[in-house]
């Protein structure tokens, strides 16, 4: 458990934050508000009346988890500490994760395996402030570690790959012409991918209970289960064919987003699925282990 607590002294805005992550190709943001928001929010949906309680105690009666699931970017800058939890750095063509390998510890924190291990027991057992910034750090981090590239060591996670997103998505009708957007592989999964499909994250929400949320895969009681470390490389393997459907002109077009979009739609969803259970599992608990 953490000796002090790590305070939201400076709040960056989020708009900012998508910005910085375009300008700077070094930084992975995992995904941006929208994706944290459909993941808290298909959590919170689902939440057992034991973890439903807690976090109304923490956070306020009224409050989602859509309202805190960037808290953990904003504090990023303030608290670098924490800057490698977003992540894990698994080589591209390796299908094992190997902890002193890909989430050794450093002056930035190690993992987001690790952190993910850590926050089992601090959901439960930490006071006072430290309660409540372990449950903003859960509900990102478990979003987080459902992003494809955020498993990939090569190019930053993709953030040193150059692409041009450039398609008509759903929100457009063929007489809409969206301009192009250059920017980076890592931040075309962040958001573009998202925001290119339907107006607000809440109707990508809609679209996910109509649909991969009513899926025989949705719907088994094991999908929710396993460790950080076995959504992580479930993660990299997404990433493997996320790297291989690239095109070599870098061109992310409709047909690009018709070949990923199983692929996001189930990352999204199912990182909604754990994020409840992980919680449920944390304040279901009638006492603090170890204690």
């Amino acid at each position: 458990m953490r000796t002090t607590p790590i305070r939201l002294s400076c709040a960056v805005a989020a708009g900012f934050l998508a910005v910085l992550s375009l300008v700077s190709p070094g930084v992975a943001w995992a995904w941006d508000q929208e994706g944290h928001s459909i993941v808290a929010e298909i959590a919170h949906r689902r939440l057992a009346p034991a973890a439903a309680d807690a976090v109304d105690r923490l956070l306020g009666r009224g409050h989602s988890l859509a309202a805190i699931a960037s808290w953990a970017d904003d504090v990023r800058d303030t608290a670098p500490e924490t800057y490698n939890w977003h992540f894990v750095d698994i080589p591209i063509g390796s299908n094992e994760f190997h902890p002193s390998r890909d989430c050794a510890p450093g002056p930035h924190g190690d993992c987001v395996i690790a952190e993910l291990d850590r926050l089992r027991r601090e959901l439960r057992c930490a006071t006072g402030e430290q309660k409540a910034e372990a449950l903003k750090f859960a509900v990102h981090f478990i979003g987080d570690i459902h992003q494809p590239l955020h498993t990939v060591l090569e190019d930053k996670g993709g953030n040193e790959v150059p692409v041009v997103v450039n398609k008509n998505g759903l929100i457009c009708t063929r007489k809409c012409k969206p301009a192009p957007i250059e920017t980076n592989l890592h931040a075309a999964w962040d958001s573009y991918l998202i925001t290119k499909t339907v107006r607000n994250w809440g109707a990508y929400i809609a679209r996910l209970e109509a649909g991969r949320l009513k899926s025989p895969d949705a719907a088994d009681p094991n999908i929710s289960s396993g460790s950080p470390a076995d959504w992580a490389l479930e993660a990299h393997r997404a990433a493997q064919q996320v790297w291989a459907l690239t095109p070599q002109n870098k061109i992310l077009d409709d047909d690009y987003h018709r070949k990923i979009f199983p692929i996001l739609d189930r990352q999204l969803g199912v990182a909604g699925l754990r994020l409840a259970r992980f919680l449920d599992e944390a304040y279901g608990a009638a006492e603090c282990a170890g204690r």
